[in-house]
């Protein structure tokens, strides 16, 4: 798919290192587990075709994991995407301001359409959004899906999850260890859809991206069966296809109890020689 785009209202642009020539190459796989009968999870990759539209916006990509009863998690996960994906790209706001309004439009369309409809009452989703722009990643979060990172050999985790462990991390009333274990390891402090008024993380990334590196989105499905040093190697010795559906291979033979999604997405030198492909969207 291809999306339209209005006529710009604001040039708030963003100067960055001509010099950061980088394109991405990405893989995307979800599956529904080896326990649950439906998939709520929703994810996206996008590269502009307009090569404007992607010098100022870069690319975006997006994991979701919904949540609610009779399938109204797939719902408010879907039209996280979907309305992220079309607003964050028609507006020539500051990249972080883009992703912000991007996300407080599907916020609140989720929240009245889950008021609006006794079916959906209570539906929501977490929500983790990369933008990459030559060297730079820029990230909108909310919720406990997460984004890593590989840089050779170290794998850092960029974003912080919204759930009540975490908090009982922060404070110290806890340890890692014993998060791992905890009953209430799932509650979430934090979601979109849930409530009038989103609170989510935005940020641009301290780290830097360079060839090779690998970026990976995922749902709570799938790094709730690994260490983050077994994420890493999967991610170091295969390509991209092969270390996601891998990852989903052991994830259900882990227990898979949850719906498993994983967006990979790898850096690689810009070839000025090769034409620009259509919008490439996987989901």
């Amino acid at each position: 798919m291809i999306f339209p785009f209005r006529k710009k209202q604001k040039a708030r642009r963003e100067s960055f290192d001509s010099a950061a020539k980088l394109a991405y190459r990405a893989v995307a796989v979800t599956d529904v587990g080896s326990v649950r009968e439906s998939n709520e999870d929703n994810l996206v990759f996008i590269r502009p075709f307009d090569s404007n539209i992607r010098a100022s916006h870069g690319c975006l990509a997006i994991v979701a994991d919904g949540m609610g009863g009779h399938k109204s998690g797939e719902v408010a996960s879907k039209m996280a995407v979907d309305i992220i994906s079309r607003d964050y790209f028609d507006t020539d706001y500051h990249i972080l301001e883009a992703l912000k309004r991007a996300f407080d439009k599907a916020n609140k369309s989720i929240f009245q359409k889950a008021s609006r409809k006794a079916s959906l009452k209570g539906m929501g989703t977490t929500c983790t959004a990369a933008v990459l722009l030559g060297d730079r990643i820029f990230l909108g979060h909310v919720g406990d899906s997460r984004a890593y990172l590989l840089k050779g050999d170290t794998l850092h985790q960029l974003t912080h999850d919204h759930t009540y462990v975490q908090h009982l991390i922060d404070t110290g009333e806890i340890t890692h260890k014993e998060s791992l274990t905890h009953p209430q390891r799932n509650v979430i402090t934090q979601a979109m859809g849930t409530t009038p008024k989103l609170r989510a993380d935005f940020i641009l990334h301290e780290l830097c991206l360079q060839e090779g590196d690998k970026l990976l989105l995922c749902s709570d499905g799938l790094y709730e069966y690994f260490r983050p040093d077994e994420l890493g190697h999967l991610l170091r010795t295969r390509d991209l296809s092969d270390s996601a559906h891998e990852m989903i291979a052991l994830s259900k033979q882990r227990g898979g109890h949850d719906n498993i999604s994983v967006l990979l997405v790898e850096t690689l030198q810009e070839d000025s020689n090769q034409s620009s492909k259509k919008t490439q969207e996987f989901s």
